[in-house]
C-alpha cells in the first residue's frame, strides 16, 4: 500500500494505492492536514511508502519524522523522472508542474502534449514526442483575477467565479466576469492554436480544480481524470523507491 499527498495551495488530496489501483481519496483543507496524515498512518498500518508534492514548500517537513517507519519521497527536480528535463532553472520548476509532465509522459507517450492546470495560477507546460520537458507558461488563476481587480482598484468589488455566456458585461459585474471568464478562455484556446500550427498530433490535457468551469466547446480536449496527478505521483514512487 502506498500513500500519495498532494499538498496545494488551500487543499491537501490524499491518496491510497493497493497493487496500482487507487482505494481511497480524500480531500481536506490545509488546516486539517496534520490530522487527516495521522489518521491514515494509524488506521493503515501496512503503508509501504509515502511521496509528496508540496507547491508551498511549508508543510513537506513534516512527513520527515515519518521516515523511520517506511521510505518517504519529496516530489522535486533531480529525483529520477520519466522525461528529459530541459528547463533552464529546473530547480524553480514546482513540484505540481514536474508530477503533471510526469502523469503526461505515462499516459501519452511519444506524444507531444500539452498540459493545462487550472488552479490557484494557469500553467501551461509542454512535453514533446521525445518525451523532452520544452517548458511552459505560468499566468494568473480565475481567483487571482477576480482579487487583483479589486485589490489594485478603488471602485471594483470583490466577486465570486462566475460562468457567463456573454462577453459584452452590461454593467460593472458582468463586464469583470466576462473580463475573467473570457479572458482566461481566450488564452487558453490562443495558447492551443499555437502549439497545434507548430507541433502535430498535439494532444491537450485539462486537469486542476477549476477545469469544470471551462465550456463544452472544449470537450474534444483530454479532460484528465481526477487521479491524474495521482497517477503520476505513483509511477515517481516507484521509479524512485530503490
Amino acid at each position: 500500500m502506498y500513500l500519495i499527498v498532494d499538498l496545494g495551495n488551500t487543499l491537501a488530496k490524499f491518496f491510497l494505492y493497493i497493487k496500482g489501483k487507487c482505494v481511497m481519496e480524500k480531500r481536506v483543507d490545509l488546516s486539517k492536514f496534520n490530522e487527516m496524515v495521522e489518521s491514515l498512518i494509524s488506521n493503515h498500518p501496512d503503508i509501504e511508502g509515502l511521496i509528496y508534492s508540496d507547491v508551498s514548500n511549508q508543510i513537506g517537513g513534516f512527513f520527515e519524522k515519518l521516515s523511520t517507519q517506511f521510505p518517504v519521497i519529496a516530489v522535486h527536480s533531480e529525483m529520477r523522472l520519466p522525461f528529459d528535463n530541459t528547463y533552464e532553472s529546473p530547480n524553480s520548476m514546482g513540484s505540481d508542474r514536474i508530477v503533471l509532465v510526469s502523469a503526461a509522459s505515462i499516459s501519452h507517450p511519444n506524444t507531444n502534449v500539452l498540459i493545462i492546470d487550472l488552479g490557484t495560477c494557469i500553467t501551461y507546460d509542454f512535453l514533446d514526442s521525445d518525451s523532452r520537458y520544452r517548458g511552459g507558461a505560468i499566468s494568473p488563476g480565475f481567483e487571482m483575477r477576480y482579487k487583483s481587480m479589486h485589490h489594485f482598484t478603488e471602485n471594483l468589488p470583490l466577486l465570486e467565479s462566475k460562468k457567463t455566456e456573454n462577453p459584452t458585461g452590461k454593467n460593472t459585474e458582468q463586464a469583470i466576469h466576462a473580463g475573467v471568464y473570457f479572458g482566461i478562455l481566450d488564452e487558453i484556446n490562443a495558447r492551443i492554436e499555437y502549439y497545434e500550427h507548430k507541433y502535430d498530433s498535439l494532444k491537450v490535457i485539462l486537469t486542476g480544480g477549476d477545469a469544470n468551469k471551462l465550456p463544452k466547446t472544449l470537450k474534444n480536449r483530454i479532460f484528465a481524470n481526477s487521479n491524474f496527478m495521482a497517477e503520476g505521483m505513483l509511477h515517481l514512487l516507484k521509479l524512485n523507491f530503490n
